[in-house]
C-alpha cells in the first residue's frame, strides 16, 4: 500500500509541471574562450514556473549585466510572441559552465528559443546550436567569433549552426563561409525568431550557406568605352591591368578543393572583367578584379588562421612592401611613379590596421580579418612594384618636384582633413610630412571624391555634374581612365533598374575623382624642373640596362641551348653506321 502511495505521489509530481505550466528545456550553445581563440560548446536548461516575471542566469562563477539583459529581452518577447504575459512566470536558465565568465548578448537567441519552446510545453532539437542577439521585436544580430563558434559545434557533433543573417558580399559573409567550409558544418542564416523555429524544432532542414560573389553586367548595354585620352600610354596601363588579371588568376588557382563554388565564381568573374577591359574600360577591369584577389587571398590562406602564421603572413608583405623604392620622375612616367607612392601609402596604413586587429585579437574572426585586410595592402604592393617596373622605360626628361608646389598641397590637404580622417586624408598627411607633395595632391583628390558626403542634388543636377566632370579629365592617364570609370557606372544606372541609385552615386564620385587628378596633375606638371642626368637618373637608366642585358642573356642561353642540339643531331648523321648482326 505504502508502494502504491509513493508511485501515486511521484506521477502527480510529474503532472504538476505541465498543469500548472512549468516546464524544463535544454539547448546547445556555441560561446568562445575569451583570448585563446577556442570555441566551447555548452548546455543550457531553461527551467519555466509560474511567477511574476523574474529572470534569473547562473551557472558560472560571473554572469555580466549584457548576458542578463538579453535574457530578460529573449523572455519578454517569447511571451510577446505566442501572446502570452511574461510577468505570469519566472523565467531561470542555468548554463553548464560552472568555471568560467559569461559575458556578451549573443547568447540572445539561444534564451529565446528555449523560452518559446518551454511557454510551448516543446522540446527543442538537440542536433543544432545558435548564436545571435535579440531584439525587442524578435530580430537576430551579428556576433563575434563564427569561426570559433562552428568549430565548437562541428566538434561536438552538431548538424548545423543558427547564425543572424548578413548582407550577401560582405566580410561577415565571407567569415560565414570560410567557417562553413573549413569546419565541414553547414551555417544556416536567419533573420528572426519566426525563421529560426522551424529549424530549431526539427520542422526544417538546415541547407548550406551559398555566397554569391559573381557580379554580373550587361556588356552588349554598357557597349565600349567613348571617352579620348591625351597624354596617355595604354600600352603601358595595360601592362598594369594584366599583371592584376593574373596575380588574381593565379591567386584563384591555388585555393583548396573545399572552396570550388567560389572558385568557379571568380573564373566566371575574371571572363567578364576580360569582356570589360576588351571593352576599353581598363581600370575598371583591374578594379573589380582587384577586389576579387582580396577576397581569393583570404580564402587562399585559411591555413593561416593562427595568431602565429598571420604574424608572420603580415611581417612577409610588410617586409616585401617596404622594399619597393620608387624610380626617379620623368616628364613621360610621373603618373606612374605617383600612382605607386599612393598605393605604397594606403599599403602601409592598411597593414597597420591589419597589426593593430592582431595586437587586439580575441577570436580567430579577428585573424581572418587582418588576413583579409592585409591582403589589400599586398595587392597595393604588388601595384606598386609593377608600376614602378613600367616606368623607367617610358622616357622622358627627368624631373624635379618644384618647392612652389607646397603651397597648392597645403591648400588640397587642409580642405582634405575638413572630410574625415579616412584612409585618403591620412595618406594625403603622410605624403604631405614627407615633403611628397605631388603624392599628398593626389590623395587629396581621392579624399574630396570618396570621404565627402554627397551633394543633395537632383538627379539631373547629377547627370549634369558626371558628364561635365568627365568631359574635362581627358587629359593623362589616371583622370582619363576614371572618367571611363565613371562613365561605365553612369551606363550601368540606366541598364541597373536594382542599382541604379548606387551606380548613378557611383558615376558621380569617380568623376570627381578623376578632375581632381586632372587638376593634381596640371599643378604637378607646372612645377617641374627639368633636371640633368642625375646620379638616380643614371641609376634609372643603369638599372633599366641591366634588365635588358639580363633578358638578352636568357635569349643567348635558350640560343646556345637550341645550337648545342642542333649540332648534336648534325654530328650522330655524320658519324658512321655499324652493320647489323644477324642471328
Amino acid at each position: 500500500m505504502a508502494d502504491f502511495k509513493l508511485a501515486l505521489a511521484l506521477l502527480v509530481l510529474g503532472l504538476l509541471p505541465l498543469s500548472s505550466g512549468a516546464y524544463i528545456t535544454t539547448i546547445h550553445v556555441p560561446s568562445v574562450l575569451q583570448n585563446e581563440n577556442i570555441g566551447n560548446l555548452t548546455v543550457i536548461h531553461l527551467n519555466l514556473t509560474p511567477g511574476h516575471g523574474g529572470v534569473q542566469v547562473s551557472g558560472p562563477t560571473a554572469v555580466d549585466a549584457d548576458t542578463i539583459a538579453s535574457a530578460q529581452t529573449a523572455a519578454e518577447y517569447a511571451a510577446s510572441f505566442l501572446g502570452l504575459q511574461e510577468k505570469n512566470y519566472n523565467f531561470n536558465y542555468t548554463i553548464n559552465d560552472s568555471n568560467v565568465s559569461v559575458s556578451g548578448p549573443s547568447g540572445g537567441l539561444a534564451f529565446t528559443l528555449l523560452a518559446v519552446a518551454a511557454l510551448e510545453h516543446r522540446q527543442l532539437a538537440q542536433s543544432f546550436t545558435a548564436t545571435g542577439t535579440i531584439s525587442s521585436n524578435g530580430t537576430i544580430g551579428l556576433i563575434g567569433g563564427i569561426t570559433d563558434k562552428s568549430n565548437a559545434a562541428s566538434t561536438g557533433g552538431m548538424r548545423f549552426i543558427l547564425v543572424p543573417y548578413t548582407s550577401n558580399g560582405t566580410l561577415e559573409s565571407l567569415l560565414y563561409y570560410i567557417s562553413q567550409q573549413t569546419n565541414n558544418i553547414p551555417v544556416v542564416e536567419v533573420a528572426n525568431v519566426s525563421q529560426a523555429l522551424p529549424y530549431a524544432f526539427g520542422e526544417k532542414s538546415p541547407t548550406p550557406l551559398y555566397i554569391n560573389l559573381t557580379q554580373t553586367f550587361d556588356l552588349v548595354a554598357v557597349g565600349n568605352a567613348n571617352v579620348s585620352c591625351t597624354g596617355c600610354n595604354l600600352s603601358a596601363f595595360g601592362q598594369l591591368v594584366n599583371y592584376t588579371f593574373n596575380i588574381t588568376r593565379s591567386t584563384v588557382a591555388s585555393l583548396p578543393s573545399g572552396f570550388s563554388s567560389v572558385k568557379q565564381q571568380f573564373t566566371t568573374n575574371l571572363n567578364n572583367y576580360g569582356g570589360l577591359k576588351t571593352n576599353g574600360f581598363l581600370y575598371t577591369s583591374a578594379d573589380f578584379t582587384f577586389l576579387s584577389f582580396i577576397n581569393a587571398f583570404a580564402l587562399a590562406n585559411y591555413r593561416n588562421y593562427t595568431l602565429a602564421n598571420a604574424t608572420n603572413l603580415l611581417a612577409n608583405i610588410s617586409s616585401y612592401c617596404s622594399s619597393l623604392v620608387p624610380p626617379p620622375l620623368t616628364t613621360q612616367n610621373y603618373e606612374f611613379v605617383i600612382g605607386g607612392r599612393i598605393r605604397q601609402y594606403w599599403a602601409n596604413i592598411t597593414l597597420a590596421n591589419a597589426e593593430q586587429q592582431l595586437t587586439s585579437e580575441q577570436t580567430t574572426d579577428d585573424i581572418v580579418t587582418s588576413i583579409y585586410t592585409a591582403a589589400s595592402a599586398l595587392g597595393w604592393c604588388k601595384a606598386s612594384a609593377e608600376l614602378y617596373s613600367i616606368a623607367p622605360f617610358m622616357g622622358g626628361s627627368y624631373v624635379d618636384i618644384s618647392p612652389s608646389l607646397r603651397s597648392a598641397a597645403a591648400t588640397a590637404v587642409n580642405k582634405a582633413r575638413s572630410t574625415g580622417s579616412g584612409i585618403y586624408v591620412q595618406t594625403a598627411a603622410q605624403a604631405y610630412n614627407n615633403g611628397d607633395y605631388a603624392t599628398a595632391l593626389y590623395a587629396a583628390a581621392y579624399a574630396n571624391a570618396f570621404e565627402r558626403p554627397l551633394p543633395s542634388y537632383s538627379t539631373s543636377k547629377f547627370y549634369s555634374e558626371t558628364l561635365g566632370n568627365i568631359a574635362n579629365a581627358t587629359n593623362g592617364t589616371w583622370p582619363s581612365q576614371f572618367a571611363i570609370q565613371s562613365e561605365f557606372y553612369f551606363r550601368q544606372s540606366f541598364v541597373s533598374h536594382s542599382g541604379a541609385n548606387d551606380s548613378m552615386d557611383q558615376a558621380y564620385t569617380t568623376s570627381v575623382l578623376a578632375a581632381g587628378l586632372q587638376a593634381a596633375n596640371g599643378a604637378i606638371s607646372s612645377s617641374f624642373t627639368i633636371t640633368n642626368q642625375s646620379v638616380a637618373g643614371m641609376a634609372q637608366q643603369i638599372s633599366g640596362i641591366e634588365q635588358q642585358i639580363s633578358q638578352i642573356y636568357e635569349i643567348m642561353l635558350v640560343n646556345a641551348g637550341l645550337l648545342f642540339a642542333v649540332l648534336m643531331v648534325l654530328l650522330v648523321h655524320m658519324l658512321p653506321r655499324g652493320k647489323k648482326r644477324r642471328g
